[in-house]
């Protein structure tokens, strides 16, 4: 396997993202895939990162790459 799996349940899709939370300051993070697997971030299939809910006054920060 050459890379890695979207980490929700019963998704076999390619991971193409990794989330991260900051419980203190209630963030949530989406960036690019990182170089190797976290075991405290979430990677997750674009479906997924689509999806992504929050709980309420939470804030999500996204970090889209240029597309040329």
């Amino acid at each position: 396997m050459l890379g890695r799996l979207c980490s929700k349940i019963a998704c076999a899709r390619d991971a193409v993202a990794t989330l991260t939370y900051d419980y203190g300051d209630q963030m949530a993070a989406v960036g690019p895939l990182g170089r190797v697997g976290d075991p405290h971030a979430h990677d997750l299939c674009a479906i997924h990162v689509e999806r992504l809910s929050v709980p309420r006054g939470w804030l999500v920060v996204r970090h889209e790459t240029l597309r040329a």
